[in-house]
């Protein structure tokens, strides 16, 4: 019987066949139809536009179902004449935001930090300088603020980078080195800790300084660099040879990083973007966000089901942007009438998955203004593989 069970596995895989007989691990994906296919790349082609004051010079798309599995590209990678394909790294933004969630509830569960802990437990010094982080109507109430409230962006802390000097301040040192403590430093520069928006618990306002503390906070509960506990943690984990925190690490893996735009500037040449850090600063691709996200939601990186649980069930209180509820450092959004979660990137980039149908989308167009074609584009290409 052990033999024969080999050998249908082996048939399987021969002939891919759909489904693996009972008693093999293996389900081989096979490309969706012609048609499907054709239709598919056609989305990522039309979206691909290096003209205008909004140039889109590249996009990536890949969709996986059950059965079936996908991936293209079109445009060029550098915005000249490197082809962009399909396995090209690119700048995942807030997709980051995540990562950082799960390494944050990975400490939880090895008790080394609890969600209710107020920050000061763990950030209290002259860098964070915690009594002044967040001014409300003249009161400080940086030290009510909780870890839970960071992950929620319920701490009422408003965000630097929409400043409107934030940009050109980027701008006029354009390779500046960032830190938790230069971000930080830019933050206060700025005096946007007397910007809250509300008090700790109060309400929701998305806000990279919430994902920047919770980095640090990673950094001093652990001892080590917040790139090394990402890498340790979930990227050899997961075998993600081509993910790591850009500009904090030298990259890895062979695939080349594409280009991302702001406008018609280079945000690769032109920009050193190590302000994202903890907020977003991961350079992957779609092969490899795919994994991380399916991993994460199938509860492969966390010892119990409760803490996948919790990272959900916030999502369901509500409280998000226009057209998502936010969770425990993870998007929840309605797609064609099924339940996704993941993350978007501000270089107009997506990573996402619906644990019960088991379809994941991920795609890139590395321009930070495009128009509604980042979701146009989501929409329809999982509306091709339902």
């Amino acid at each position: 019987m052990k033999h024969r069970s080999s050998a249908l596995c082996l048939l399987a895989m021969t002939f891919l066949l759909i489904a693996a007989p009972p008693g093999c691990r293996t389900t081989v994906k096979r490309a969706p139809s012609a048609e499907v296919s054709r239709k598919l790349q056609t989305l990522v082609d039309t979206v691909v536009n290096p003209r205008g004051e909004y140039p889109i010079h590249n996009a990536v798309l890949l969709v996986e179902g059950p059965r079936m599995k996908w991936k293209g590209a079109a445009g060029t990678a550098d915005g000249v004449s490197e082809p962009m394909t399909a396995d090209h790294k690119f700048k995942g933004a807030s997709i980051g935001k995540t990562f950082t969630a799960t390494v944050v509830l990975q400490l939880m569960e090895e008790g080394r930090l609890s969600l209710d802990d107020t920050i000061d437990k763990h950030l209290d010094d002259q860098v964070v300088r915690v009594d002044s982080l967040h001014m409300y109507e003249g009161v400080s109430y940086g030290r009510r603020i909780t870890v839970e409230q960071l992950l929620r962006h319920t701490s009422g802390i408003a965000d630097y980078m929409e400043d409107p000097r934030f940009i050109p301040g980027v701008l006029e040192n354009p390779q500046m080195q960032y830190d938790g403590a230069k971000i930080l430093e830019t933050y206060y520069e700025y005096q946007t800790n007397h910007k809250a928006l509300f008090r700790p618990g109060e309400g929701f306002n998305y806000s990279d300084v919430n994902y920047v503390l919770l980095a640090m906070i990673i950094e001093r509960v652990t001892g080590q660099p917040y790139h090394v506990q990402l890498k340790a943690r979930i990227f050899d984990r997961l075998g993600m040879k081509n993910s790591y925190m850009e500009h904090y690490e030298e990259p890895r893996g062979d695939v080349p990083l594409s280009h991302a735009f702001l406008g018609t500037m280079d945000l690769v040449t032109d920009v050193n973007t190590s302000f994202d850090w903890g907020g977003g600063g991961i350079a992957s691709n779609c092969e490899e966000l795919n994994t991380f996200f399916r991993a994460l939601l199938g509860g492969r990186l966390f010892k119990k089901k409760s803490t996948l649980e919790r990272m959900l069930a916030a999502a369901d209180e509500g409280r998000g942007g226009s057209d998502y509820d936010y969770g425990l450092g993870v998007m929840k959004r309605s797609i064609h009438g099924l339940t996704f979660y993941g993350h978007g990137g501000a270089y107009d980039c997506d990573a996402f998955y619906c644990p019960d149908r088991k379809i994941s989308v991920c795609m890139s167009l590395n321009q930070m203004e495009t128009q509604g074609k980042r979701d146009e584009l989501l929409l329809r290409a999982v509306k091709l593989i339902m």
